[in-house]
């Protein structure tokens, strides 16, 4: 099949195609010829036997429904390799007979197949069809995300695998997996098995609902290294790249915890434990060989256990400089490097990691405080504070890479607006009324991005931070229909975003959600899918 974008029907936002399927992120050019007939699904869809896309084929339409069959002739859906499409595009074709799909890797593959299965629809007989369509389509940009925090809230492997599930379906290619902080180790370090023995228990939690009441329950557990291997895999499967996230210089209470050379040893009241509260806490890794050294074997093995990741997230955020200025150790390390204060400390500490990250042909991504001190001409920042609208614009024009997730737009943890149940189960961070139409708004090129450094904004991502989220409910709740909002923003060409028809579209995904038990928060008076899910914190 050959087509060139301008021969196909766009649906711009003033006027959207008549009778298009509901896809969910809008592709970017699609032309559907209503009135035809189109592909019956009642007989099944026959596969050709030996291509591997075929057994992707087969995972996708079962989850959706729809039969399938493997035949040595005879296929009704013919892959083939177009590398001009490049790694995340597609062509789609349906007619009455067949269905083509072209594209430049699996990943293309993937994403034609999930508009394919979006696409179905009833025939006049009520039986499932999909209708004729031309589809050629790309993502705007290539990093579309979502951050899980395992640190204050573990969830087990078979609810991250279907979070992986759904992100496949709305075209995500991203999960930050945020793996250490001060309230538990979650991540398996063989060389340092207190990390997960000591510093995976806290002691008591803050009462969901009650913030300033301890639960008085201990709270423990971390992931294995088959159960790490696990996940990345099946996220490979699904065309999803899994970054992890070691949180330093600060937000390690819990790796001082269990091993407190790592920590100043040399300040007053130094007594470092898992900690037991939710917030920014003091305790900073100590900027010493030792740590340095242990920083080394960390990263040597995360690297073995997430080897498709071409970053290492550290972390680099609210690193409280207090024990820093009162510990003579820390001190001398600034005269003997030259440092000025504190914030120079910090990017000598981050840029003798970042060549410990390199050294295995991996970059260095960080929170927008990494560049406080000095940012490393190499490292990629994701800018969250929508406070500081000029981090982004600096790191720019630096030449550095970026990716948007502020604040103000894609932090999931925030309250959604109006209709949040009164139960305190469903206490937030804040209320910040953060709602799906909002995200909808977003544009993540920040506002006076010189053309020429556009394309350094690599993306968006959506971050759901777990101090008030104790299991997959309530996850769910806080990431939808929010999450289907990012996934068109970070897929869909700007000029084709159109909230009103976006809407629409997204109505008609519920009873896909409905169907597979999301807790999602209903779009139309904020009531959760399952009211009563989201009460009991899930232990490990």
């Amino acid at each position: 099949m050959a087509f060139s974008l301008s021969s196909l029907c766009w649906s711009a936002p003033s006027a959207p195609v008549p009778g298009a399927p509901h896809i969910i992120p809008q592709p970017a050019a699609m032309r559907v010829k209503t009135g035809e007939a189109g592909f019956s699904l009642k007989d099944g869809v026959r596969l050709p036997e030996g291509n591997p896309l075929s057994k992707q084929a087969e995972r996708i339409f079962r989850d959706n429904g729809i039969k399938t069959a493997l035949v040595e002739t005879g296929a009704d859906l013919i892959f083939t390799e177009d590398a001009s499409l490049g790694r995340e595009g597609y062509r789609l074709a349906v007619t009455p007979d067949s269905i083509s799909i072209a594209s430049g890797s699996v990943n293309g593959a993937l994403y034609a197949l999930q508009s394919l299965v979006q696409s179905v629809a009833s025939d006049v007989n009520g039986a499932p069809a999909l209708p004729r369509l031309d589809v050629k389509d790309q993502p705007r940009f290539s990093w579309r995300g979502l951050m899980m925090d395992s640190c204050r809230h573990m969830m087990p492997v078979r609810d991250i695998k279907k979070i992986l599930d759904l992100m496949e379906r709305y075209k995500f290619n991203t999960l930050h997996w945020h793996l250490t902080d001060d309230q538990g180790w979650r991540l398996p370090i063989a060389k340092y098995p207190r990390l997960t023995a000591v510093g995976g228990t806290r002691a008591q939690s803050p009462v969901i609902g009650s913030r300033n009441k301890a639960d008085g329950t201990p709270y423990s557990g971390h992931y294995t290294a088959d159960e790490i291997r696990e996940v990345v895999q099946y996220a490979k499967d699904r065309g999803i790249t899994v970054i992890p996230e070691v949180e330093l210089p600060g937000h390690a209470s819990a790796a001082i915890a269990a091993y407190p050379e790592l920590g100043n040893t040399d300040i007053p009241g130094f007594a470092p434990k898992v900690q037991e509260t939710w917030g920014v806490l003091p305790y900073t890794f100590a900027p010493t060989e030792k740590t340095f050294r242990f920083l080394e074997d960390v990263i040597d093995e995360m690297c073995a256990l997430f080897p498709d990741s071409p970053y290492i997230h550290i972390g680099g955020d609210e690193a409280p400089k207090d024990q820093w200025k009162q510990s003579a150790a820390a001190q001398q390390v600034m005269k003997d490097n030259g440092l000025a204060n504190e914030n120079e400390l910090q990017s000598y500490f981050i840029r003798r990691v970042e060549k410990m990250i390199n050294s295995h042909g991996k970059r260095l991504i960080g929170w927008d405080e990494i560049q406080e001190g000095g940012l490393s001409p190499t490292a990629t920042m994701m800018v969250w504070r929508s406070w500081m609208p000029n981090s982004a614009r600096h790191a720019l024009e630096q030449g550095n890479d970026v990716v948007m997730t502020p604040n103000s737009h894609l932090y999931f943890d925030y309250d959604q607006g109006p209709g949040k149940p009164s139960a305190p189960e469903y206490e937030t961070i804040n209320d910040d009324n953060l709602t799906w139409q909002r995200v909808y708004g977003l544009e993540p090129v920040p506002q006076g991005t010189p053309r020429k450094r556009e394309k350094q904004v690599l993306g968006c991502q959506a971050n759901i931070w777990t101090e008030y989220i104790p299991n997959l409910p309530k996850w769910e709740y806080h990431a939808f229909p929010r999450a289907l909002a990012l996934a068109e923003v970070a897929w869909t060409p700007k000029e084709l975003k159109n909230e009103k028809d976006f809407r629409k579209r997204l109505d008609r995904q519920l009873p896909f959600l409905d169907a597979h038990g999301v807790n999602y928060k209903r779009p139309d008076n904020g009531a959760p899918a399952r009211p009563d899910a989201v009460i009991t914190r899930e232990r490990r």
